[in-house]
């Protein structure tokens, strides 16, 4: 098995000669009232990672909806079929009845800020131009009464009814858990996956269920990352042609018990 997986990665590193990789990372500290301390951290993080890894990293922070939108539209037009296309956001998210959105920077303050919300299935559309892409979410819901939520008993965030043609989706909690835990510096899942991710040449699947297993362990269970995947090929983030150029030290950490999260 692993010699069949070795030759789908040489095949799979010689047809990626040709594309490009390219990654959109958004952190949003902040939506009404509401306020994180660990989003542009993380979005800092996961911005680094990709760079060690020769990704052409887009980094935008605290962004407004109008902002949010011109960023996730200049990507997609920057997007060819043979690129492989990612995109990372740390921030507040809400479901509504079955469905997922992003919620941009906004303060209390601000009686004019626009409170629309961007469509998790809309940026998976516009990440479909690539020909391989991923949407990584670290997201905290706001709470139970804000924003006011057409079906009270959504939670969390739900499955993805549809994803695209080789197409991966990933979130730091499982379906229809609200998270609302953070650790002082960074959050679990995302220093736990971006670790691994630039550690090793690993399988979209391993490298998930890794991620997902460590956060699970740590937390004793209280949060379980989820994923979803339509990838026709073995596919690695980290490739062996990039073993020299990785130039990424993450920092040291302690757990704290119970708590969900790393303390640096």
């Amino acid at each position: 098995m692993k010699k069949h997986l070795i030759l789908w990665f040489i095949m799979m590193v010689s047809l990626s000669a040709f594309a490009q990789r390219k990654a959109l990372v958004i952190g949003n500290s902040g939506y009404d009232k509401y306020q994180l301390k660990t989003s542009l951290n993380d979005a800092q993080l996961a911005a680094d990672a990709f760079t060690a890894m020769d990704y052409e990293v887009s980094l935008y922070k605290d962004q407004s909806y109008s902002q949010m939108l011109a960023a996730i539209n200049s990507f997609k037009k920057n997007l060819s079929t043979n690129d492989v296309a990612v995109f990372y956001y740390a921030g507040y998210t809400v479901q509504e009845c079955g469905k997922n959105y992003l919620l941009p920077y906004t303060q209390a303050k601000d009686k004019k800020a626009d409170l629309r919300q961007i469509s998790v299935d809309t940026i998976l559309e516009a990440l479909t131009r690539a020909h391989r892409s991923f949407m990584i979410l670290e997201s905290r819901q706001t709470g139970k009464s804000f924003p006011k939520n057409l079906c009270s008993k959504d939670k969390g965030l739900a499955k993805i009814d549809h994803l695209g043609k080789n197409q991966g989706f990933v979130m730091a909690s499982a379906p229809g858990k609200e998270l609302q835990q953070q650790g002082e510096k960074y959050s679990i899942f995302t220093y736990t996956l971006f670790s691994k991710m630039t550690s090793s040449m690993m399988n979209y699947p391993e490298l998930m269920q890794e991620s997902a297993d460590a956060v699970k362990s740590c937390t004793k269970k209280a949060q379980i990352p989820y994923w979803q995947s339509t990838l026709d090929a073995p596919f690695s983030f980290w490739e062996q042609t990039q073993q020299e150029k990785l130039r990424l030290n993450f920092p040291t950490y302690r757990f704290l018990d119970g708590g969900g999260s790393y303390n640096f």
